[in-house]
């Protein structure tokens, strides 16, 4: 399984809220972390902790690594936010 996380972007919009909308949850405000498997839209997490993910897909592993993601961001991101568009190996 191939996983990327990255910032979105204005193009993923429209992307996490059919997200949140099938996960019956509102969407992420402001920046938000995606987790994509495969190129496919999986997970979605807001800087506050708020998370959306697709509820007929294992998520769990996913939606670890967005909150690892999104605790360390914040010292991380001062160094150019280059942690947020590299793949990551989850189980």
């Amino acid at each position: 399984m191939s996983v990327t996380i990255k910032l979105s972007t204005e193009a993923d919009r429209e992307r996490i809220r059919r997200l949140a909308e099938l996960d019956s949850k509102p969407a992420p405000d402001g920046d938000v972390l995606v987790a994509e498997v495969n190129g496919r839209l999986v997970a979605a997490m807001g800087m506050d902790g708020g998370v959306v993910a697709d509820p007929f897909e294992r998520t769990a592993s996913v939606v670890e690594v967005l909150r690892s993601q999104v605790a360390g961001g914040p010292r991380r991101a001062r160094r150019g936010r280059r942690w947020l568009s590299r793949p990551v190996a989850a189980g």
